[in-house]
């Protein structure tokens, strides 16, 4: 049961939030009278938030046969992740306009701290300060339409992260590009720093791909 208000809002991040974390699998069908009964709602607000995933691309809804949550394919990694590059290319170039040296050195003690937990962490907390670390970045740009956009791929980011294999040396790799990255700012190079996003995401974008080749 959840409170009704924002009721259409509050379905829309229930369901995306189980679907990030694989509760709902690709290619199942969502059921409509389950979520209804299970919260206790009535049909138009679940209608409504699973119109937002469709256009999130979670889910696909398709005629006289019902709804599913979608099975990304190599073309939406590939999609996804050209739109990001280019996106975080831009917000690196933004932000360092706007960060102050103590900003960007907060940041390196982040990824300093992150990488004395990288051995005990699991998959799910190295996810999380990967996308801290992106969403600080993107949040210092300042550039509101900018934040939108990248706002609008957030869940399929977290989707794609959360369902791939990961395997046990790429969060010290990724962690490791971080500080690269930071060490650029740090020394206001921002072509570099641009670069190196770049190099990050995609890096990234290619061993994702392998996971749906």
């Amino acid at each position: 049961m959840i409170e009704k208000r924002n009721l259409s809002e509050q379905v829309y991040f229930y369901l995306r939030k189980k679907i990030i974390k694989n509760e709902l699998k690709p290619g199942s069908r969502v059921s409509y009278d389950n979520i209804i009964a299970e919260l206790g709602i009535s049909k138009t607000p679940v209608r409504d938030a699973l119109y937002l995933l469709q256009q999130d691309g979670l889910i696909e809804i398709k005629e006289r046969s019902g709804t599913f949550v979608n099975t990304p394919k190599a073309q939406d990694v590939e999609e996804v992740y050209d739109i990001r590059k280019a996106l975080e290319r831009q917000a690196v170039n933004l932000a360092m306009n706007n960060m102050k040296k103590a900003d960007i050195e907060e940041m390196l003690k982040k990824a300093i701290k992150v990488e004395e937990t990288l051995n005990e962490s699991n998959v799910e907390t190295f996810v999380e300060s990967d996308r801290e670390f992106h969403r600080k970045i993107v949040t210092w740009s300042k550039n509101g339409r900018l934040i939108k956009l990248m706002e609008s791929l957030e869940a399929q980011l977290q989707w794609i992260s959360v369902i791939t294999a990961t395997s046990s040396e790429r969060p010290k790799q990724t962690n490791a590009m971080h500080k690269r990255i930071i060490a650029a700012m740090l020394h206001s190079n921002k072509n570099l720093a641009q670069d190196l996003m770049e190099e990050h995401i995609e890096e990234a974008k290619q061993i994702t791909l392998k996971e749906f080749l």
